[in-house]
């Protein structure tokens, strides 16, 4: 794959975007990156990977047999050494977990490759309403937050790159949000 449009309409759901995002996701805990881009103004706990027949579990032994979360995965790439930058809304759901990733890398011992950042709630300031996650080499972006909603039932564009320049740009453009 180079590049792939996946357009859902919310009469008529459909699982692609929430299988794209498991197989890069599992390609990026097979090989892991220096860092893992995520900017989504209304973020979750999503359940990434089905994990509960074991098929997943030479990732990472201690997820046991259960439905894998975004913040297990995050866990996981940060153990693994890779830096994850996080953006984010001003919610109090974003709020809190950012707040439990913060206290997890912190028990770990990886809070220097924690980079979370949110919105302010200043009512004045336009805020940063960009939508992607991403790898050294790959970039899913669109209209879809990362929660439940929008990556199994909310009517979403995304566009699935492994295209080196479209990554380029992408990833460019992401990192002046942490900056």
């Amino acid at each position: 794959m180079s590049t792939r449009h996946i357009h859902r309409l919310a009469a008529r759901p459909h699982r692609l975007i929430g299988e794209a995002l498991q197989g890069l996701i599992v390609s990026e805990l097979l090989a892991p990156g220096r860092r893992l881009l995520i900017a989504s103004p209304w973020i979750s706990d999503v359940p990434l990977l089905d994990n509960r027949g074991g098929r997943f579990s030479v990732l990472d032994t201690a997820w046991g047999t259960r439905v894998i979360r975004l913040s297990a995965i995050l866990r996981t790439l940060l153990a693994r050494q890779t830096s994850v930058y996080l953006h984010c809304g001003p919610g109090a759901a974003q709020t809190r977990f950012v707040e439990r990733l913060q206290d997890v890398a912190r028990r770990d011992g990886t809070e220097a490759l924690f980079h979370p950042r949110q919105s302010t709630h200043d009512p004045d300031t336009v805020l940063d309403h960009e939508k992607a996650i991403g790898g050294d080499d790959w970039i899913v972006h669109g209209s879809m937050n990362l929660t439940y909603r929008g990556v199994e039932i909310n009517g979403e564009l995304v566009t699935v790159s492994t295209d080196p320049a479209h990554v380029a740009t992408v990833t460019t453009e992401l990192m002046s949000l942490f900056t």
